[in-house]
């Protein structure tokens, strides 16, 4: 199992690459070296509070978002993968993107009343496959 240091610089690496970004531009973007992001990536160098703020904003995405990410990536080395749910929907397959990730940006796509009538049909299904207490 890879530890904290090693998931988080895995988690930026593949966010920068998502984002078609090289070190050197991140780093710009953050306001921090080429070789410092470079030893964020490799697990070698962790960073503090401030600098992940930085490296999150440089990827257009919110603290909370990137700690999600790292805590997705966590769970996914700790707990086998599941890829059918208790109503047998079946996400797309992106083994670099975390779970709920692929649904937030599928949900993303959706008009606010389509997302409502979703949620609605899903909340249905759900309540007939609960398990009697």
């Amino acid at each position: 199992m890879a530890d904290l240091q090693e998931m988080l610089g895995h988690v930026i690496r593949r966010e920068r690459q998502d984002h078609n970004l090289t070190m050197k531009e991140l780093g710009e973007k953050s306001g921090l070296s080429e070789i410092y992001i470079g030893e964020i990536e490799r697990g070698q160098k962790y960073p503090s509070a401030k600098v992940l703020e930085s490296i999150a904003l440089a990827l257009e995405l919110d603290i909370a978002e990137l700690l999600e990410l790292i805590a997705e990536a966590i769970r996914s080395e700790r707990e086998p993968q599941m890829t059918t749910n208790a109503i047998g929907f079946v996400l797309p397959s992106t083994p670099s993107q975390p779970r709920r990730m692929v649904v937030k940006r599928i949900v993303n796509m959706l008009d606010e009343g389509e997302v409502e009538s979703i949620a609605n049909f899903s909340a249905f299904l759900l309540s007939k496959h609960q398990p009697p207490h």
